[in-house]
Order: structure tokens, then C-alpha cells, then sequence
């Protein structure tokens, strides 16, 4: 009899990428959503250089069954303030699928919605978004929901040359990445019937002089300390060219 689960990623449909930065608390919270995904996607984490609560020693004991989803868990070797860019770049590189939904922390999707994408197919002219409902404030959006949520075509991803590294240690670059997608000849904008929970606000940046990169603070929720004004920050775009330009290891592979 055939069977309807692969541990091995090579027969995998899905990856789901996740950058993590010292939040235990919010690994936790997606470790009980993963433990009902189904099996066939492969949840891909970037930790971007945590030092007091890095993930591997909150997952390395974390164990699937077979019709569960399986994981890998990559870590960024030096902090840099803020890398999520780069940590995208990194899933998208070393991804065993086509198809890849990324996602930050505080983004969460029930299995029925994980196993719904799972089965969509996707071209690689396609970008697709989703509803989102927004737990703080109990309110709903239509599509595009969030615009760091999405499932792409790998193609697709890097036709439109990956997130800019330009932006390495600065909080900006989404939407630059973003209009570059929509940008690329024969680009379809998809809507799924998937909805993504959102459990924060956004955070904000204070601008604080004498700063390298921006300071993130385990636990705060509501403000950064920002290294530069975002209007000197979008000078930056298109000043680095190269791809993963950062130092990473491969940790774990379940």
C-alpha cells in the first residue's frame, strides 16, 4: 500500500519559512499549531543570531510523527540587528520545494489552512495572499492581508532577484521586495481562501543615535531602538548586490 506521508523532503509539496529573533514565547505558540499540520511540508526556521534564547534550545528535542510535518533549523552565526531579509533569501536558496509560504513569528495558520495551500497549485508566475485576522483587535482584512505573508513560486522569488541585503540591520525593504514581484512580466497576483492570524501591531523604531543596526529587545512587543530614520534607510536600496551575504550554519534537520 502506498503511503500517504514522506518524510524525506525531496517528495515534499510545501516549505514554510520562518525568521526567528528571541522570541521563545512565540516559538512555543507555533510549536502547538505545527503539531497539527500535516505531513508532506517542511517547516524551514532561520534563527537571525539570537543569543539569550536561540531555537535550538527550545526544538531540539521536538519530535514528528509520520503523518506530521517534518523541519530543518538554520542559524545566522553573527547578530547583524536585523536579517529577515537575508534569512528569506537563505529559505528560499535551500528550500526542497517549489512552492514556499513565509511567514514571520507572529503569524499562525491552523492545519486545515496549511494542508488548503498544500494543495493549491502553484505556477512559477504566482504569488498568492491571504485573508487576516487580526487577534488584538478582533477585526478582519481582505486580501492582501499582510504583505509579509505569501506563498510564491521559488521562480518567481528569484526572477525578482531576492530581498535586497542593502537593507541588512534596518527594519525596511517588504514592500520594496514586494513591487519588484508584482513587477516581473506575466506576475500573478493569487487570493487564496486561507485566512493568517496575526497576534501583535506592528513594531515601532526609535531612532537612537551611535547605533550599528537596530536593537530588538527580548519580550518587547511595541518598540525597537532604530539605528537610522527610514528616510536616510530607503538611500540604501540597491547598494548591495549580493545574495546571503552573512555567515549561517545548518543545526537541525528532523
Amino acid at each position: 500500500m502506498t503511503s500517504l506521508y514522506s518524510r524525506p523532503k525531496e517528495n515534499h509539496r510545501l516549505t514554510v519559512g520562518y525568521s526567528y529573533y528571541e522570541e521563545p514565547d512565540r516559538l512555543l505558540k507555533q510549536i502547538d499549531c505545527w503539531n497539527l499540520w500535516p505531513a508532506n511540508v517542511d517547516i524551514f526556521i532561520v534563527d537571525d543570531g539570537s543569543k539569550h534564547y536561540p531555537a535550538n534550545d527550545i526544538i531540539k528535542d521536538l519530535k514528528f510523527e509520520d503523518w506530521q510535518p517534518t523541519l530543518q533549523l538554520w542559524k545566522v552565526t553573527r547578530d547583524l540587528g536585523f536579517n529577515s531579509h537575508g534569512c528569506r533569501n537563505l529559505v528560499a536558496k535551500f528550500a526542497q520545494t517549489d512552492v514556499i509560504q513565509f511567514c514571520d513569528m507572529d503569524m499562525f495558520f491552523h492545519g486545515a489552512d496549511i494542508a488548503r495551500i498544500k494543495s493549491t497549485i502553484v505556477e512559477p508566475t504566482d504569488i498568492m495572499h491571504h485573508r487576516l485576522y487580526r487577534t488584538f483587535s478582533q477585526t478582519h482584512a481582505e486580501h492582501p492581508g499582510h504583505y509579509n505573508c505569501f506563498t510564491i513560486h521559488k521562480d518567481l522569488f528569484w526572477k525578482a532577484g531576492g530581498y535586497d541585503e542593502s537593507f541588512t540591520g534596518h527594519h525596511y525593504g517588504d514592500r520594496e521586495f514586494l513591487d519588484r514581484i508584482y513587477a516581473v512580466e506575466g506576475t500573478r497576483k493569487c487570493k487564496s481562501e486561507v485566512t493568517m492570524t496575526l497576534d501583535r501591531k506592528g513594531r515601532h523604531g526609535s531612532v537612537t543615535d551611535g547605533l550599528e543596526h537596530n536593537i530588538y529587545t527580548p519580550g518587547e512587543d511595541e518598540f525597537f531602538l532604530a539605528a537610522a530614520d527610514i528616510n536616510e534607510v530607503k538611500k540604501l536600496v540597491g547598494t548591495k548586490t549580493k545574495r546571503l551575504d552573512f555567515p549561517f550554519i545548518r543545526i537541525l534537520d528532523l
